[in-house]
């Protein structure tokens, strides 16, 4: 239960990417609410959930979330009442959360590798065309960027749902983490037409992902360019890292996908918004 074996390991050790029924029976009925118990202890955040979520009917679905912190799976596999499996990067983590993730049920892939990442979609379709649920954070890595509310994303996750006839529900979260508060919104699921171009299903995507938590960043009031100096984000970025102190950062910023050289700082007269959030992706990052 300790291994991170990838879908690549599986299919090359002859292994099927579909879990028995009985496996899946006791990870829905057994596993999932014992785990989901355990799982407060990793959460040390007050969470305010603002809103709930519709999906279509059936269609699998693909919960997308962003990821800036420990919790961020913790609270994707919690909050939506809902048993899933979840895509988790290969990475160090303690034993107890290793052992966590595969009673689960996960799905690991290693970002280093092309033929593990295109292996690691079959075994995501596996899940879904049984009618299961996934989790799914497509930033691939902590977005501890200084001014980049969703950081680019590979268009896999539109690919996978397509295929699988899928719908992507995304799910944001915000940190405040002098107060110690966790906000989270839906938003509304993203399925069919929205799917059939990958570029403009992952631009749309990201989108969306931007303004609701711009949305939730504004309850917190805590965005202010003149203010704000770069010691006070880099002080954040610490605390974040100080949550969980099995993480290699120097591996996981060196999983951050960049598709194109980022541009510099947005001009003032720019007003951050709803409407605004998607430019906020194409500031420069923070090292």
């Amino acid at each position: 239960m300790v291994k991170q074996r990838t879908t690549l390991d599986k299919i090359k050790a002859g292994k099927s990417l579909k879990d028995p029924e009985v496996v899946a029976w006791i990870r829905d009925k057994i596993c999932y609410p014992f785990l989901l118990y355990l799982s407060k202890t990793k959460i040390k955040y007050k969470v305010e959930v603002l809103n709930g979520y519709t999906p279509q009917p059936k269609k699998p679905i693909i919960f997308c979330g962003n990821h800036q912190a420990f919790p961020d799976t913790p609270l994707l596999l919690r909050i939506p009442k809902r048993r899933s499996y979840v895509l988790v990067g290969k990475q160090n983590l303690a034993f107890i959360d290793t052992v966590f993730f595969n009673l689960m049920g996960t799905i690991w892939v290693d970002r280093k590798s092309k033929e593990d990442m295109v292996a690691s979609k079959e075994g995501i379709l596996a899940k879904l065309n049984d009618g299961h649920s996934v989790c799914w954070c497509p930033e691939g890595t902590w977005n501890l960027t200084a001014n980049q509310l969703i950081m680019p994303m590979k268009w896999g996750i539109i690919d996978v749902a397509r295929q699988a006839g899928a719908q992507i529900i995304p799910l944001i979260f915000d940190y405040n983490r002098e107060t110690m508060v966790c906000r989270a919104k839906f938003g509304e699921p993203i399925f069919g037409a929205d799917l059939e171009d990958k570029a403009k299903g992952i631009e749309k995507l990201r989108d969306d992902m931007a303004t609701l938590r711009w949305e939730l960043m504004e309850l917190n009031q805590v965005v202010d360019m003149d203010k704000t100096t770069p010691q006070d984000l880099k002080a954040d970025v610490y605390k974040a890292l100080d949550e969980y102190p099995p993480l290699d950062w120097e591996y996981e910023s060196s999983c951050i996908y960049t598709p194109h050289k980022p541009v510099d700082v947005l001009p003032k007269t720019v007003e951050p918004c709803p409407k605004t959030a998607f430019l906020f992706n194409k500031r420069l990052y923070l090292r």
